[in-house]
């Protein structure tokens, strides 16, 4: 096993990386991905990029990768199958952002010479340049995973100094979004707050019955409100819609896709989400915006936590506002004081 840190990225031709599965990870990514795409070692090199199906979606019109790859390792059989697919590829070198075994075997199967992540989860044989641990505390020590990922660039020598998240819209989900808005009602320049109740674990959900409350509360003070959800879960929306007075727009029911949400958020007076991929979706893609048209976007997050530290998903957002459990419950995170930080949010802006 090679621990050595140096790569002759000049000679590097076809670099693989091996993307996150989680949405917010993924978006948490793109600051190390831009600093591949600018290093000048890589000028002539393809990046192509490994993910799970639905962050195609999410990464399209980005600029930031050559092409995208999308498949599973899954399965007992799945390392084998899919290394046997990368290999046809014949890449020079891979870097896998993601911890997992599984991950390391794959790209170990497809043959890949530069094999380069974190030495964890038992996977250092099976890596050429295995990585110890950025965090000085150790393994456990909370770490934002944008820096995770750039210390992974910074040790094989890429400028990774540059931590926004950048996400764009391609035309067509620029389209979409427009599409769907026409549908709920929303015409140029009504404001508009989009809620998201979803996350990934049910411990990390602020409770339905106050999003509901919530909407109320926003559709008050002016605003059309929107909830958006995953596929999955829909009926949570659902659940949500029904518990309110005002009539909020069913984004689920629309047919939203991670595409056309990145186009959406941007364009909101307000997002309140809980901790998931979304809030990193919004920040990136206002990120975005601001640098294509020198516009500072207004969207305002309001981001709640419960059971998570929020330092393993910090983003330094000037936009967001956290709120998180004293206790690490998330249904101690009182009504009154989510809908002070909307007002208060809402009285900033212009």
């Amino acid at each position: 096993m090679n621990h050595h840190s140096h790569v002759d990225w000049g000679r590097v031709r076809r670099l693989l990386i091996v993307l996150p599965s989680w949405v917010g990870d993924a978006v948490m990514a793109t600051p190390l991905l831009a600093s591949l795409r600018r290093d000048e070692r890589l000028r002539a090199a393809r990046l192509l990029a490994y993910m799970r199906p639905g962050l195609d979606g999410l990464l399209d019109g980005c600029g930031l990768l050559d092409e995208m790859i999308v498949g599973r390792p899954s399965g007992l059989l799945g390392p084998w199958r899919e290394g046997r697919r990368l290999r046809a590829m014949g890449f020079d070198a891979a870097i896998l952002l993601p911890n997992s075994w599984r991950v390391a075997a794959t790209v170990r199967a497809a043959g890949v010479p530069i094999r380069i992540g974190y030495r964890r989860s038992g996977r250092g044989p099976l890596l050429s340049h295995g990585l110890p641990c950025p965090s000085p505390g150790g393994w456990k020590e909370p770490i934002s995973a944008i820096d995770y990922y750039l210390a992974l660039g910074r040790t094989l020598g890429i400028d990774a100094s540059d931590r926004r998240m950048l996400l764009r819209a391609s035309e067509a989900q620029r389209r979409a979004a427009e599409e769907l808005l026409e549908k709920a009602g929303i015409e140029p320049g009504v404001a508009f707050a989009v809620l998201n109740p979803g996350a990934s674990k049910a411990e990390k959900r602020w409770p339905a019955d106050r999003f509901a409350a919530l909407a109320d509360h926003l559709a008050a003070r002016g605003l059309k409100v929107l909830i958006n959800a995953s596929p999955g879960e829909r009926p949570l929306v659902q659940s949500v819609v029904l518990m309110t007075q005002s009539d909020p727009v069913n984004l689920a029911a629309l047919g939203i896709s991670l595409g056309s949400l990145k186009a959406i958020l941007p364009r909101a007076r307000l997002l309140v989400t809980n901790d998931t991929g979304t809030r990193h979706i919004a920040s990136a893609s206002a990120n975005a915006i601001e640098d294509e048209q020198c516009d500072r976007p207004r969207v305002a997050i309001i981001s709640i936590f419960g059971p998570t530290d929020p330092r393993w998903a910090a983003i330094a957002d000037p936009r967001e506002r956290l709120i998180v459990a004293s206790d690490g419950r998330i249904e101690s995170v009182a009504i009154e004081q989510v809908a002070a930080a909307c007002d208060e949010a809402l009285a900033k802006a212009p």
